[in-house]
């Protein structure tokens, strides 16, 4: 089975499980973050990004894993321990760029936003096994961290007040909440016309997510998607990855989970489309993080060294 295969079939795997989810009233990517903060590879103290982030954090609720820390299996061999027997890896995605020659086309799906740029993205799997499927070392865990209600609105000001420069404009007033590209401008209801100041903050985020599609920011829009409304049959994708995106600055936050609530019947209504394109699921998360990444500035904070660990 080669690498485009192994892709594909995780796509189906995950897109299943995402189904799964949505029928049952849950969202995969409902929280992308614990208190232990983003998933990480615990020997290289390295943040998974894009997909991985997403789903190792999924895997780490699911299995009811004391953190989202990782390792590989030689990893932990190299740390003097071992993955304990029996015990099922999860996969993650780790891309490699090639850039494509010229009169050379690939015969294999790539992601449509970087083969225009004459790139090729072939995705490699790797197995990671988390740090309660690894026995014969000791593993130092950092405290887990709970926010108050007003340390979490405090928290939200603060994504949106360091939001990287060029800022788009946030206006309030009336009684939607929408982002026009063309003014660079967001515009929400008054915050009183909210249940609560976290459910405007994750409808501030998702905005602020679409904003990132600027030009002079990630550049994520078509010239089609331009001179259309925010809303319409184009956006399919574009919202997609505002909700995910959105999902991850409120989680990060600490806005808590009974805010999600109101995005299960929209999202149960993706189901055809995920069932119609297997990869969506995978890329959308991947440019949703990239979103999340650019508002979190979390490029430039540098990795931390790797948490402690000894044989036990």
């Amino acid at each position: 089975m080669n690498a485009y295969q192994k892709f594909s079939q995780l796509a189906d795997q995950v897109t299943n499980e995402v189904i799964a989810q949505l029928e049952q009233g849950k969202v995969l990517w409902q929280k992308p973050w614990t208190s232990y903060g983003l998933p990480k590879n615990y020997l290289s103290g390295r943040h998974y990004e894009g997909f991985n982030a997403f789903y190792l954090n999924y895997i780490t609720e699911k299995k009811h894993f004391t953190a989202p820390y990782f390792l590989t299996f030689r990893q932990a061999q190299e740390l003097g321990g071992h993955v304990r027997k029996g015990e099922k890896g999860t996969q993650a995605i780790y891309w490699k760029i090639y850039e494509e020659k010229a009169g050379e086309s690939a015969h294999e799906p790539a992601e449509e936003e970087n083969a225009r740029y004459g790139k090729r993205f072939v995705p490699f799997i790797w197995t990671v096994f988390n740090l309660d499927q690894v026995e014969g070392i000791s593993f130092a865990l950092p405290a887990a961290m709970e926010r108050t209600e007003q340390q979490v609105i405090a928290a939200c000001q603060q994504v949106v007040d360091n939001y990287p420069q060029p800022r788009p404009q946030i206006l309030h007033g009336g009684s939607q909440a929408y982002y026009t590209p063309i003014p660079d401008r967001v515009q929400m209801p008054e915050l009183k016309s909210f249940v609560s100041p976290q459910a405007y903050h994750a409808t501030l985020f998702h905005e602020l997510i679409h904003s990132t599609g600027h030009p002079d920011r990630l550049n994520r829009f078509t010239e089609e998607e331009k001179a259309s409304r925010f809303g319409d049959a184009n956006y399919s994708k574009e919202e997609l990855i505002a909700e995910m995106g959105a999902s991850f600055l409120s989680a990060f936050t600490g806005i808590k989970e009974a805010v999600f609530e109101n995005s299960v019947a929209y999202l149960q209504g993706w189901v055809s489309k995920f069932k119609d394109d297997k990869t969506m699921i995978i890329y959308t998360s991947t440019k949703a993080f990239k979103a999340a990444s650019y508002i979190l500035d979390l490029k430039a904070e540098e990795n931390k060294d790797a948490l402690p660990a000894v044989a036990a």
